[in-house]
């Protein structure tokens, strides 16, 4: 294998790897990583939770950025905390993340200076650090609930009482509220080496520039060149079955877990097929389960996986959620399809489909002649440092691909199974409810069963699959377009169809031989009267599953097998609509697919049965937590106690879910074209498409959808209410503040800026208070959004979680800061700037990307827009945002609305 010509990789004297790979795919943005193979299996006993602390104090004053500094000067250049600028620590590992506007030469510069700083620079002022204690432990408290202890049994299992099971990456409440600032500066002195890290950039870059400031900021910084130890997590020594239950666990659920070596190295030939093997059976093994979810299983849900879960494990991992009143047969049924697996391997017919699927799609990818995507290359320089894969061309991968695939057989695949089976011992983890547990066999009885899948012998799996040879029977006669019209504001066109649907049709200025699809008509679930509403939410799954004209759902998926042409239809609460997309080649699939989900759906008795069961069975009869009641009851209390809110009764769905109506709900929504707005993006000329959308879009019949049906939502409250209770099960506090508006709505484009402004000045000044100044919570939600669908509403939510003392005084703070926003006593001209910044360059780096252009073109049809200044005045229109304009909003949502406040507190003593 050789290394991709484009990037650069080089190590520095002090042991400092970087990476560097210029690609435009995304104009005026670049990745910046900072990698450390350091996390907290490196700490002591008197250091636990410090590499993740570490990681805050980062953010927290360094050499050339004091205190908050850095974030700030990040942000006024456009990039946003915890969006474009974030960080993690792991047990291996810890790594600093930038997303930055890279026109501006001195952004790049001051980036790679916050980076070097990051190596050699941290401040680890005394009164940051103790501010921090309290950030850190509210971040750990956020994070307690009995709902996570089975997730922490399953981890523990995995790390088998290795010393990975004594560093939690956030440590415990001992270690964070005493540690002595000297341990923290030691842990930092000792493993922020440059020998131990590496800095990756990709994007819009000049690479020879970059090079040069990378040499000139972190050359000269001293390396001790430390050693890190590998942790080490031992095989099981014997088969075990380990049985856990609390009062939270919704279903029961089995694990085999297998521990394996670790796969790593992909730097040959050889590795890579192996890599590639791995991925062909954990794409076989999720297509044949996936298929055998279709019939009707003893047990619920299964997926086998085989794969790295540490960088010094592997695991080959099985996992099935068992029906408690029938644990043994879903157990043994479960146990013949993992050996038909492992036993027998897989059809032909199975391995041709995921062959051509695999091969297809890399093969769009390399021609599609389009640089890679930044985020996709900084992923690979990750593999690269971490894991020791090797980074190679695009072109070289596809000939190995090629090489691998033209061989590939099931005798080969066979092997392989048996070769990732080793016959080390497994473990069995079994979760489940307190009230199941006494209902299942005892342990002994569920080891025998379990372990009967090593030996038992069964039949190979078959399946007789027929797959027709066209998508449609007969082609459709063309349909009328009654006229295009130039839409100059956008630089599209028009298109009017006879049926009633109009077509948007833009050109592509990216994506290469690539077309889009999209389309939406008002309408949705809130469109249907109660009698309805529930067979609208079935009606596309149900579709969906069964298949479509003469094919099934599973004779679809082969004969696609290799195509890149998809389309999804969906159904949500306010429009109908489908999203599809194909490699240029692929076009007329596309165009046959979407006309044959449009007019020929079908429902399977057995299916749809299969369907029906397993959504009556996921209903819980058990009684609803605390925290679910309260959840439950604050959303009546804001949005009405309706049958759009309600959840579903096990009755409701056995008599009112029905197989007669989902065909002509689905009919109603899909195949009545009347009304439908439909976006196409395409770098071709529309005289290339024109013969597509007279044949499969011009066809569909135009249909009568039925508006004289409008939901009505309950009227909002027009009184404060405080909605407190307690019986949370963990210690904190889950608290926030309600607004709502039925105003009408104004302007609506200019309004949802404002909204989005507002949403982000608030969420920094709440964070720049309770979080920087008190450190009394992680992070504070802000949501500031407007709808007009089914009516006008307009809501406002803070949100928080904290210690259940500190609720008053935060109440009190939030207030404060909403009066003083909307008084003006608190001068927050500098943050209004910086989200302006950041919105303006969001705006220009999506703008770049088709996907904005279809939710655009979405908006302003769904929405009523006047014009299209949203899009070609956007700057604008931030920029008119004045400090006066944020004042009299919030003025509106918060001081002059009534409130709802919510909290849950822990159970009372």
């Amino acid at each position: 294998m050789i290394q991709d010509e484009i990037l650069i990789k080089k190590q520095l004297k002090n042991g400092l790897t970087y990476y560097i790979y210029p690609t435009d795919k995304v104009e005026g943005q670049g990745h910046f990583r900072l990698f450390v193979k350091v996390g907290s299996l490196q700490e002591t006993e008197n250091q636990r939770g410090l590499a993740h602390f570490l990681e805050h104090m980062a953010f927290n004053g360094i050499k050339h950025f004091k205190a908050n500094e850095l974030i700030e000067f990040l942000e006024n250049k456009g990039s946003k905390f915890g969006h474009d600028l974030n960080a993690h620590t792991s047990f291996e590992e810890t790594i600093y993340k930038l997303k930055i506007p890279t026109k501006d030469p001195t952004v790049i510069d001051s980036t790679l200076t916050i980076m070097s700083d990051w190596v050699n620079g941290m401040l680890l002022d005394s009164l940051e650090v103790e501010k921090e204690r309290g950030v850190v432990l509210s971040e750990w408290l956020s994070k307690q609930s009995p709902r996570n202890q089975s997730g922490e049994v399953f981890l523990n299992t995995l790390l088998n009482n290795s010393i990975y099971n004594e560093r939690t990456v956030i440590g415990d409440t001992v270690s964070l509220k005493h540690f002595k600032l000297a341990e923290l500066k030691a842990f930092y002195n000792k493993w922020y080496d440059p020998s131990l890290m590496a800095v990756a950039i990709t994007g819009d870059i000049n690479p020879i520039e970059i090079e040069e400031i990378i040499h000139k900021k972190f050359a000269n910084i001293p390396s001790e060149f430390p050693k890190t130890s590998v942790g080490k997590i031992p095989d099981y020594k014997k088969d075990s079955l380990i049985v856990y239950s609390d009062n939270w666990n919704k279903k029961t659920e089995l694990n085999y877990i297998q521990l394996q070596d670790v796969y790593k190295n992909v730097n040959t030939k050889t590795s890579y097929h192996g890599y590639l093997t791995r991925s062909v059976l954990n794409k076989l093994i999720s297509a044949r389960l996936a298929k055998l979810s279709f019939n009707d299983t003893k047990y619920k849900k299964t997926s086998i996986n085989i794969s790295n879960f540490l960088k010094s494990k592997g695991a080959l991992l099985a996992t099935v959620e068992l029906k408690p009143e029938s644990a043994l047969d879903g157990i043994n049924e479960f146990n013949m399809h993992f050996q038909q697996i492992f036993q027998y391997g897989f059809t032909p017919l199975e391995i041709e489909k995921v062959s051509k699927t695999m091969l297809a799609a890399f093969n769009r990818t390399l021609q599609e002649d389009k640089p890679i995507s930044a985020a996709g290359m900084i992923n690979q320089m990750y593999q690269d440092f971490f894991n020791g894969n090797m980074i190679i061309s695009l072109e070289d991968e596809y000939k190995m691909m090629e090489e691998y695939f033209y061989k590939i057989d099931s005798i080969q695949i066979l092997s392989a199974l048996k070769e990732n089976k080793k016959n080390s011992p497994f473990q069995y983890l079994l979760t489940t409810n307190n009230e199941h547990v006494n209902s299942l066999p005892n342990k002994k009885e569920l080891l025998h069963t379990i372990q009967k899948f090593k030996t038992q012998k069964v039949k190979p799996y078959k399946n007789d699959l027929y797959v027709p040879e066209r998508l449609l029977k007969n082609t459709p006669k063309p349909g009328i377009i009654k006229r295009i019209e130039p839409l100059t504001a956008i630089d599209a066109q028009k298109i009017l169809l006879n049926n009633g649907a109009t077509i948007i049709y833009k050109k592509s200025l990216t994506n290469q031989d690539n077309i889009l699809l999209a389309g939406f008509k008002k309408g949705g679930f809130y469109a249907m009267d109660s009698i309805n509403y529930l067979n609208a939410q079935y009606s596309a799954p149900a579709v969906s599953m069964s298949g479509y004209g003469d094919f099934s759902r599973e004779a679809l998926s082969h004969y696609l097998a290799g195509n890149s042409a998809k389309i999804q239809f969906l159904i949500d609460k306010t429009r109908s609509g489908f999203f599809g997309s194909a490699n240029t080649k692929d076009i007329k699939t596309l165009f046959e697919l979407f006309y044959l989900k449009a007019t020929e759906p079908k429902v399977d008795s057995l299916l749809f049965k299969q369907l029906k069961d397993v959504s009556i069975d996921n209903i819980s009869d058990k009684p609803k937590s605390a925290k679910e009641n309260f959840q439950e009851e604050l959303k009546y209390l804001i949005r009405g106690k309706d049958y759009t809110t309600q959840p579903n009764t096990k009755s409701e769905l056995d008599k009112g879910l029905n197989q007669e109506a989902i065909i002509p709900i689905y009919n109603t929504f899909f195949k009545s074209a009347n009304n439908y707005v439909l976006t196409i993006i395409s770098d071709k000329d529309l005289e290339v498409v024109l013969p597509f959308i007279k044949t499969y879009v011009a066809t569909i019949p135009k249909g009568e959808f039925d508006t004289s049906y409008k939901y009505k939502p309950q009227a909002i409250k027009n009184k404060s209410v405080d909605f407190i209770k307690y019986g949370g099960e963990s210690p904190k506090a889950v608290f926030s503040l309600i607004y709502q508006q039925d105003h009408k709505l104004k302007n609506f484009s200019s309004l949802e800026i404002q909204n989005q402004i507002l949403e982000s000045v608030l969420k920094l000044e709440l964070n720049k208070r309770l979080r920087e100044d008190m450190g009394v919570v992680y992070g504070v939600t802000v949501s500031v959004s407007a709808t007009k669908h089914p009516t006008p509403l307009s809501r406002q939510t803070i949100a928080l979680v904290c210690k259940p003392s500190d609720v008053d005084i935060i109440e009190t703070e939030v207030k404060s800061i909403l009066k003083g926003i909307a008084s003006g006593e608190i001068d927050f001209n500098e943050d209004l700037q910086k989200v302006k910044t950041n919105l303006i360059t969001t705006f220009n780096v999506n703008k770049q990307k088709n996907s904005f252009w279809t939710k655009s073109i979405r908006d302003y049809y769904f929405n009523q827009y006047k014009n299209w200044q949203f899009v070609t005045d956007y700057e604008a229109l931030v920029n008119a945002v004045s400090i006066k304009a944020i004042k009299k909003i919030t003025k509106k949502y918060f001081i002059k609305t009534p409130l709802t406040k919510a909290v849950l507190y822990p159970k009372k003593n």
